[in-house]
């Protein structure tokens, strides 16, 4: 057995990710911190399952959520193969399982394994073609549109399935965190959810967000 495996805690998850068996898998809840801004990258992370997101901060510790990750994204990986220190937090959103490989033995797998480094390229190519996109909505999509393209998104991303056969997921972001991906303010959103919740399109309970059908969000 390969001896980084053998070192793993009593808690963590047999490996079985399509890019073999490279690290350490762990569930963490929401909240949790697992890259830092501005420090060193000294692992990467595969997210299994879950949704985290980037949070980057001024020199006065400002902050503000300046994209979101889901399953299939690594991540630390840009910062890894530039030798750059990690240009954003990252935190969970929702409980997410991760497999942990450290920033040497991705680096190594890299050169060694072409299937992998195709993998990464894809995943890189795909986060930018994602990020010009959503700068585009930014620039040109009403807020309507913005908000419900971002539900849809994360309602799909947090189900296993994709969420398009389940009735209904659970958000747990909070508001003010979904206004500022969306650029509005907390009350044009609150706004928005009363008249998407009179409309069946989304169900609030609790603090959380249901929405019963995540395809019927890209009619809006």
């Amino acid at each position: 057995m390969d001896d980084f495996l053998a070192r793993r805690e009593p808690e963590i998850l047999e490996p079985e990710s399509e890019f073999g068996r490279l690290g350490l898998v762990r569930t963490y809840g929401p909240g949790a911190e697992l890259l830092q801004q501005g420090t060193p990258t000294d692992d990467v992370y595969l997210i299994r399952e879950g949704v985290v997101k980037l949070v980057w901060a001024d020199s006065k510790g400002r902050q503000t959520i300046v994209g979101l990750r889901f399953t299939g994204s690594f991540l630390g990986t840009s910062a890894v193969i530039t030798s750059d220190v990690c240009p954003t937090g990252v935190v969970t959103v929702t409980r997410c399982v991760t497999e942990r490989v450290s920033a040497g033995r991705f680096l190594d797998r890299l050169h060694e394994d072409p299937e992998l480094a195709w993998k990464v390229h894809q995943l890189h190519s795909r986060e930018l073609y994602e990020q010009l996109n959503w700068l585009g909505e930014l620039a040109c999509c009403p807020a309507r549109s913005r908000v419900a393209n971002l539900l849809r998104r994360l309602a799909v991303s947090s189900e296993p399935n994709g969420g398009f056969n389940d009735a209904r997921v659970h958000l747990p972001l909070k508001r003010k965190e979904i206004a500022e991906l969306i650029a509005i303010t907390p009350e044009h959103l609150s706004r928005l959810l009363h008249e998407f919740s009179k409309e069946g399109y989304i169900d609030i309970r609790d603090g959380w967000i249901v929405v019963p059908d995540p395809e019927a969000l890209a009619t809006i």
